[in-house]
């Protein structure tokens, strides 16, 4: 096991509330909704009824005579915003060039013009009177019959596919083989194969064959898209307050659609009502275009129906699984193919879930095949641990029916095929240091597991009990990062970063601070710059903040205080090795009363004549070693056999935390992370009719859980030390979402002896999979 410096102090470890959570909880939080600038005009848009469609006309006259309609946008004025006349939309491959359809929709719900007005009812009542003419073309539907030779085209070929979203999420040394222009819609296909299929399926006392399906879902975050963009045509300078996870992504990818100069650049990332993987820059690209093209400012917030129509949810799939066991519960072979509905644009994370969903047992035979296939589906992005609830809900539960196929107990199967520190995954790089057996140990000694043939005993006719146990993982990105540190005059500490606080993770550098200085928490400030003020960050995403960034901040602190100990040992004539810290002051080793306040250190370095520079850390790392993370979860459920209501009464969440810098947060982490995956195992799905429209695009119709369908959930942290994070700490926010599904899907085997292949697992389906209701 990892050997790693433990704390010194009791700043990290405790149970510390989150710095801003007061401001949010009483509404003072500043979101980019709520900045105002003067002369600023306010964003409608108008999208596609239609999947499929080419665009041949575009009237817009009726709208610009309405009172208060300013202009109107279109894929034709990018040419404008842009420094060098390009234009970003002409045969755009990547989403986040195709601002505006230039001649073809290819999705229902994606923005063909944006109408600007004095005031928000200007902009709206002006954008329904924008009229489109469309010649509707054939809509690719079914991910399956989409990737047949003779499928119809969902859009022109692509090529130079962005993986910025995925690569923000997850480190991975493999690269999808990418369509480059063909005509197909098979966008990205890559495989992984280790030993002999036969050999490992000729070994097998029972093979098991299945299918699987997951259901394209949203991220669910409170808060829309939204950005206010300012352009200042004197000075050619250019400030975005924007809604995004990712300040300096956002940064690079307004400086290269519209070849703008970073000096004329300023992006403020805003307090965030939720991201989940889903916040990235569709506001911020469409705002700033129209703010450019107008020479004004523009707010544009997305409403709810155009966040679910227009924005970039997560991918349905299609998961093929044969696999073998022997009597003994050794797994012998695997042979998968998992297909990610991309919708009309490439980012769908093959690479992440082809890799995962073959790689977190030991499989001694495998063949693995990820496909990312077009359709005219909405374009998807990123959730948290994007694509791996998808093939966890296939892969535990293949695992599971194989264990009860040989008549094994499913935990123990588990543990004796998981991965160690130092197997291979599929692709031959090994594992760094994890806790995937010590989250599955400590699953199998909680109550609901060695309790749930008591629950079972609860079943009556009607109401039939059950247990699950699925486990997951996640592998985590990787990101360079930085951070700045001042000595205030009071003694306090004031600390810079340009990472995004959507989790909480401020709270945890505070901690970071006052443990490497020994100081309470409360003498710490974490402050998120913007781009010109704060060192680089990258994307908060990946479960990669604290791991990255709080290295930094670590390395900041230790580079403070080594400062003050070589001052303070020149005003104390003592050597710097012999400092030592006290609570607020540096002392002499032994001589407590020969010692240096904080506030007198920052007095000698800051005052007028001073022969000390300023007290200033500086912590800059790359980071090479990723902090895989894994999780157990245990459903213990009741299902209705007369209406199919499926009601979660107890549930446990296991996950290795590495450390827990704040054990509060943590928690947190898991306990939100599991809510998402249990929405996703049981309502949340999206529902498209038979010409390709979304159904239900609101939250009366998407139905994600509330506080009454979600059980107590109890949280069991592990700590199994990273190599490299502060402490050994781990990303948290990504594991918990992936193994719910499953869980509850083993759970529903248990209870009614017949396995849901389909998520989410609604009444309809529950009562279907009985016999109950006819396909």
């Amino acid at each position: 096991m990892t050997t790693i410096e433990r704390p010194r102090y009791n700043a990290v470890g405790e149970r510390e509330p989150r710095v801003e959570g007061l401001h949010k909880v009483t509404g003072r939080t500043v979101y980019a909704a709520d900045v105002q600038l003067p002369g600023m005009l306010h964003a409608r848009l108008v999208l596609s009824p239609h999947p499929h469609a080419r665009i041949t006309a575009l009237h817009a006259d009726a709208a610009l005579a309405h009172p208060g309609v300013v202009a109107v946008v279109t894929a034709d004025d990018l040419a404008r915003a842009s420094r060098d006349g390009s234009n970003p939309a002409r045969g755009a491959s990547n989403r986040a060039d195709a601002l505006f359809a230039d001649r073809e929709a290819v999705f229902a719900g994606q923005p063909v013009a944006a109408v600007l007005g004095e005031s928000y009812a200007d902009a709206e009542e002006g954008a329904e009177l924008v009229r489109v003419e469309y010649e509707v073309l054939p809509a690719v539907l079914d991910v399956e019959a989409a990737m047949e030779p003779d499928s119809p085209l969902a859009r022109s070929p692509v090529s130079d596919i962005d993986h910025t979203e995925e690569d923000a999420h997850v480190t991975i040394d493999v690269r999808s083989e990418e369509a480059e222009g063909r005509a197909t819609n098979i966008a990205s296909h890559l495989s992984f194969e280790r030993g002999d299929l036969d050999e490992g399926f000729s070994r097998a006392d029972l093979v098991v064959e299945q299918s699987y399906r997951a259901a394209l879902v949203h991220q669910g975050y409170i808060e829309p898209h939204a950005t206010v963009a300012s352009y200042d045509p004197a000075t050619g300078d250019v400030a975005v307050w924007t809604s995004t996870q990712g300040q300096f992504h956002v940064r690079d990818t307004l400086m290269r659609l519209f070849k703008l100069p970073e000096t004329k650049l300023r992006v403020v990332g805003c307090e965030l009502g939720g991201g989940f993987g889903g916040k990235m820059i569709q506001s911020a690209t469409i705002a700033t275009a129209c703010a450019l093209v107008a020479g004004r400012p523009v707010k544009l917030v997305f409403t709810r129906r155009e966040d679910l129509l227009a924005a970039t949810p997560t991918p349905g799939s299609v998961v093929r699984l044969r696999s073998g066991i022997t009597s003994e519960g050794d797994l012998t072979a695997l042979e998968a193919t998992v297909i990610y509905d991309a919708g009309a644009f490439p980012g769908a994370p093959v690479a992440a879930g082809t890799l995962l969903i073959s790689s977190f047992y030991r499989w001694p035979h495998l063949r693995t095949d990820g496909y990312e296939v077009l359709t005219n589906h909405v374009s998807v992005g990123a959730i948290r641990a994007p694509g791996i609830h998808n093939i966890t809900h296939a892969i535990e539960q293949q695992v599971d029916a194989m264990a009860l196929g040989v008549g094994l107990d499913p935990a123990a199967v588990r543990l004796r095929n998981a991965v160690r520190t130092g197997d291979e995954m599929a692709s031959g790089k090994p594992f760094p240091s994890i806790g995937m057996v010590e989250t599955i140990e400590a699953a199998a000694r909680h109550p609901i597991w060695t309790g749930r043939e008591a629950a079972r005993a609860r079943s009556t006719e009607t109401t039939r009990v059950g247990v699950g146990l699925a486990v997951s993982g996640w592998l985590g990105g990787l990101q360079p990062a930085t951070c700045e540190l001042m000595l205030n005059s009071d003694g306090t500490v004031n600390a810079v970063v340009g990472v995004m606080d959507i989790s909480g993770v401020n709270t945890s550098f505070a901690q970071i601070v006052a443990e490497e200085l020994a100081i309470p928490v409360e003498r710490v400030s974490v402050s998120t710059g913007d781009t010109r003020t704060a060192p680089y960050a990258g994307i908060a995403a990946g479960s990669k903040t604290t791991i990255t960034m709080g290295r930094a901040v670590r390395e900041a602190a230790v580079d403070l205080r080594e400062q003050m100990f070589s001052i303070a040992a020149d005003q104390l004539e003592a050597n710097p090795t012999d400092m030592v810290l006290g609570e607020g002051e540096v002392q002499v080793a032994g001589s407590p009363d020969r010692s240096l306040t904080f506030r007198r250190l920052a007095a000698i370095t800051t005052g007028f004549g001073s022969l000390y520079t300023p007290i200033v850390g500086k912590g800059a790392i790359s980071a090479r070693v990723q902090a895989p993370g894994f999780t157990a979860q245990l459903a213990e459920l009741e299902v209705d056999t007369v209406s199919g209501n499926v009601t979660l009464t107890g549930w446990a969440t296991v996950q290795d935390a590495g450390y827990a810098i704040n054990p509060l947060s943590v928690e947190g982490q898991m306990e939100g992370g599991t809510g998402m995956g249990i929405g996703i195992g049981l309502s949340e799905e999206y529902l498209y009719d038979d010409e390709g429209r979304l159904r239900n695009a609101g939250l009366l119709d998407y139905r994600m859980p509330t506080a009454a369908d979600t059980p107590d959930i109890d949280s069991v942290i592990v700590e199994v030390p990273s190599e490299e994070g502060p402490y050994g700490a781990r990303g948290v926010g990504e594991p918990s979402i992936t193994a719910g599904g499953a869980a509850i899907a083993n759970a529903l085997h248990d209870a009614l002896g017949v396995r849901l292949t389909e998520m989410p697992a609604t009444p309809e389906r529950v009562l279907r999979a009985l016999g109950r209701v006819a396909d």
